[in-house]
């Protein structure tokens, strides 16, 4: 292990042996031991600050947020207040929060997200005997106890399997029964949007996998945005979405909706053979 840190590393053997024993203390920690048990070398091992966080944490606590971001309450309308009121009055200030949600492409939308299955180690190909591949004594554990409140956006594109195993990590990591550990948990999400992939699914199997059938849904206190902010200025098309997703809207023979021409882009350029 020496030889592997001096070719990666420049810098004096004594810095080296000193660098691997914490690498070794590391492993020995999730055994319930330490190294300084085994009088390897003079001196105490003590990870310097730096070394003994792990990257996740480090990032985290380095996100800065903008003071646009803090003001943001300000501008919130009634029902949106409300949500941001109850979440707020569970957590305290300067504590850590994690953002994360089931899309990679949502998850670029917040700052330090992190899709869900890569955040809580979630297997891709869930089952009913899967569980999230997370050490109790790893530094992600330690930044998941430590968080006070975790964000799960676009929910309704997860499969109920997902929270199930989330619920469970959750209470491992925080040694309780309580509905996800004890913390504030805050999901997000439209199933009158885009629902979860079930391959060679029906419309019903869509909706059976998602989490409105899991026996988590009823212990859940529910907090509804009636009010579309990014859209309110266009209200013909906020009738048409609503109308989408109640399933209102008329569709053709085929039972599609059809788009309406107001909204499609005419395109005309030939592509060159």
């Amino acid at each position: 292990m020496i030889e592997d840190y001096k070719v990666l590393q420049t810098i004096e053997r004594r810095e080296i042996r000193y660098q691997a024993l914490n690498h070794i203390n590391d492993i020995l920690h999730s055994t319930g031991h330490d190294v300084n048990e085994y009088e390897l070398i003079s001196e105490t091992i003590r990870p310097s600050t730096a070394a003994k966080e792990a990257k996740e944490i480090h990032f985290e606590r380095s996100i800065i947020v903008s003071e646009d971001d803090v003001l943001l309450h300000r501008k919130l309308n009634k029902n949106q207040l409300i949500a941001y009121n109850v979440i707020t009055e569970r957590i305290f200030s300067n504590k850590s929060a994690l953002a994360t949600t089931t899309s990679g492409v949502a998850a670029s939308i917040f700052s330090g997200g992190r899709t869900a299955y890569s955040r809580f180690k979630i297997p891709i190909d869930i089952d009913e005997n899967a569980s999230c591949n997370i050490s109790k004594e790893s530094a992600l554990a330690g930044l998941i106890r430590d968080a006070k409140l975790i964000v799960w956006d676009e929910v309704s594109m997860a499969k109920k399997r997902m929270l199930k195993v989330f619920d469970l990590l959750l209470k491992d990591l925080m040694d309780t029964n309580a509905l996800f550990g004890g913390k504030v948990v805050v999901l997000g999400g439209d199933f009158r949007q885009t629902l979860l992939v079930v391959h060679y699914g029906k419309k019903e199997d869509f909706i059976n996998e998602s989490l409105l059938y899991s026996s988590i849904w009823n212990e859940l206190e529910k907090l509804k945005l009636s009010e579309n902010m990014r859209a309110k200025t266009d209200p013909a098309f906020c009738d048409y979405l609503l109308r989408i997703g109640n399933g209102q809207e008329r569709v053709n023979s085929a039972n599609k909706i059809e788009i309406l021409d107001s909204l499609i882009i005419p395109y005309t350029k030939r592509i060159p053979r």
